[in-house]
């Protein structure tokens, strides 16, 4: 490089930051543009096109079952144990060998991240965060029905610290350990905020922010959007993200096979269908136990050329039955292997 370059204080904290470095990439000393091979963006997509099936578990993680499972793409949780609320991450060796299927071939692995809230069972967590004198202020009170989960002030400088930003961030930890990239939960918790008016940009910009910074660790990560779909109408998050999850599209997440009213497809519908027309892969999860609405489930998300999982709602389990067929459910809990110690 030559010497003009050297010293150049480059913003990576944005589009025009990115911008400067593909053009310092794509030069050379003299100044002349030489060609180069396809771009993390191209890279990204050709990646996750390839995605024809999906698996999705985050408690009672076992390798070997991850790794003999025949999926294209899975999501995980970083850590597979804990140790006195002490998380055990995946080290990197172990990531790796999770990355190829048992044909060979390879796999893209996720880490799951809550970006909407604070789970007492992370790293980050702070147990005097129980006492109402040092309780942060952006930290909400507790999901009662995800006890040990409290939405956040995800606009608030604290928060955005813990989630990115610092070599010591969430998103540090999970692409250093060698994740091909990251699932963002929790992006609907913007909805709750409902006397804040720019809850929703502020979301919108909190995605884009989180997703600038894991491309200056790795450019080729991939993000997917669980949920909250309605923010691929803002090219900013669309532009972002490489596919969008949708969790009970179909049917109600409680596993009695009730169908979700037309009027909540629909709308979902739309928005899913502007992110596939856009180059982006829907992946759908799905949470039932009977066979002929599992059938049904599928024909309808091959229909419109998603990808579907079903699963057990609790994520304790990976189900990989065969495709028409409904997860495994909580009862085979007591026959699933241990979690080996690490």
């Amino acid at each position: 490089m030559s010497a003009r370059y050297r010293g150049l204080n480059l913003r990576l904290d944005g589009r025009l930051g990115f911008l400067a470095v593909a053009l310092l990439l794509l030069t050379t000393s003299d100044g002349s543009a030489h060609a180069r091979g396809p771009s993390p963006h191209a890279q990204r997509q050709q990646a996750i096109a390839s995605v024809k099936s999906w698996g999705y578990q985050l408690q009672r993680l076992v390798p070997d079952a991850i790794k003999a499972s025949p999926f294209d793409l899975i999501v995980i949780d970083h850590a597979p144990d804990r140790v006195e609320s002490v998380e055990l991450m995946f080290r990197h060796a172990d990531v790796a060998a999770l990355k190829t299927k048992p044909d060979g071939s390879r796999r893209i692995v996720l880490a799951y991240l809550s970006i909407g809230e604070a789970e007492r069972y992370r790293f980050y967590w702070n147990e005097a965060w129980h006492e109402p004198s040092s309780r942060p202020s952006w930290l909400g009170p507790d999901n009662p029905q995800w006890i040990g989960n409290y939405p956040v002030e995800y606009w608030q400088a604290e928060w955005k610290a813990i989630i990115f930003g610092r070599t010591d961030s969430y998103i540090d930890r999970l692409l250093e350990a060698g994740f091909d990239g990251l699932y963002l939960d929790r992006a609907d918790v913007y909805e709750q905020f409902k006397s804040r008016s720019t809850a929703k940009a502020d979301m919108e910009q909190f995605i884009a922010d989180l997703t600038d910074y894991a491309r200056t660790i790795n450019p080729q990560a991939i993000i997917v959007l669980q949920n909250a779909e309605e923010l691929v109408r803002t090219k900013s998050v669309r532009n972002r993200i490489d596919a969008i999850a949708k969790e009970s599209l179909y049917y109600n997440p409680d596993q009695t096979g009730v169908v979700t009213s037309v009027a909540e497809q629909e709308a979902s519908l739309q928005d899913l269908r502007r992110a596939r027309k856009a180059g982006r892969k829907v992946l759908l999860v799905e949470y039932v136990s009977d066979p002929d609405r599992a059938r049904d489930a599928r024909r309808k998300a091959n229909e419109e050329g998603f990808v579907i999982h079903f699963a057990e709602r609790s994520l304790s389990l990976l189900n990989d039955n065969a495709p028409d067929q409904p997860p495994k459910t909580v009862e085979d809990l007591s026959s699933a292997p241990a979690v080996p110690a690490q």
